[in-house]
């Protein structure tokens, strides 16, 4: 039994050794993360925190770095990081898509963004989009939805009811991990590792140091931990009325995940893109599917050729709407 308080006590210690090292070498690295950050000038405080915002669409808003400027060629385009992502400060928040919503709303306002405004999202971003109209809807002027999640989709793991993904915490436990393995510089160092083929030049460094804050671990996690909850609030979106929609989607088959077969992620595609329509029929302006050729869905805002495409035919949508920002 000594012998086993024994090993205990050097892997123990050995622990707790690598766990500071890694808090150190995460430390580090943050402060080396100050030399890419944008001018102080892009950074708007809102409440209290500071969120990064750029006008020259939501997310994080380095995936948007080839669409942007493209867009910004016809009229303002705004980016911006939600918190704890990017370049905007980390506080505890809820990360569900409500919540989401009036976060926005609220950066909004405080830039002065004016209203109403086109607003692009991809996958959660788009859920996220749908409920920003049913929350503000004087703000939308229209909406641009990349391949939404479908809530069939963001239910398939939860066996719960409506009340009770209500009330369910996001994540707890998991997120209080996610934060340790955020601060013990593990996924700083897997983000040093990632390839980011889609950033060129110092974009690679901004993207692998958005990747390696533990903000984003914990986000992450709760994001993930919050679908139940978006799920839910993006069904209530019932109509969005005569707000002018327009919907893409990529053209190439997903890959089967865990037991699925190609048959199985054939089927899905045929229901998913029912789904996308049912979208596009909420509106008495609906338009769409738009699909953008040889693309894949984590393409679609990160391929040069798949963001040219996006952004024509949203300044075309925009121009037959008669809308400039």
């Amino acid at each position: 039994m000594r012998l086993v308080g024994k090993i205990f006590k050097w892997v123990g210690i050995a622990v707790a050794v690598l766990l500071a090292i890694g808090c150190v070498y995460g430390q580090v690295a943050h402060r080396e993360d100050a030399a890419l950050a944008p001018p102080r000038s892009d950074m708007l405080v809102v409440g209290g925190h500071a969120y990064y915002v750029s006008c020259s669409l939501g997310g994080w808003s380095i995936f948007w770095w080839r669409v942007q400027p493209l867009l910004a060629q016809a009229g303002r385009a705004c980016v911006f990081d939600r918190a704890g992502e990017g370049w905007s400060d980390a506080f505890p928040h809820a990360h569900d898509g409500l919540s989401a919503a009036d976060e926005l709303a609220a950066i909004v306002r405080a830039a002065r963004i004016p209203r109403p405004f086109m607003y692009v999202g991809h996958l959660q971003g788009a859920n996220f989009a749908e409920i920003y109209f049913k929350a503000h809807p004087s703000d939308i002027a229209a909406l641009v939805l990349l391949e939404p999640g479908d809530p069939t989709d963001l239910l398939e793991d939860f066996h719960g009811t409506r009340a009770e993904a209500m009330r369910a915490p996001e994540c707890a436990t998991m997120c209080f991990v996610a934060k340790i393995l955020g601060y013990s510089g593990l996924t700083r160092a897997m983000a040093a590792a990632t390839p980011g083929r889609h950033f060129p030049g110092a974009m690679k460094g901004q993207y692998r140091a958005g990747l390696g804050r533990p903000s984003h671990s914990e986000n992450t996690v709760a994001y993930y931990g919050a679908l139940p909850k978006t799920a839910y609030q993006d069904r209530d979106v019932k109509s969005f009325g005569n707000t002018a929609v327009l919907l893409f989607n990529s053209s190439e088959l997903r890959s089967p995940e865990g037991s699925e077969t190609i048959a199985d992620v054939q089927r899905w595609r045929v229901r998913y893109l029912a789904f996308l329509r049912s979208l596009a029929a909420k509106s008495t302006r609906g338009s769409g599917l738009v699909e953008v050729p040889h693309s894949t869905h984590a393409t679609l805002t990160l391929d040069a050729a798949d963001a040219d495409f996006i952004a024509k035919a949203i300044v075309s949508f925009a121009a037959q709407l008669g809308h400039k920002s």
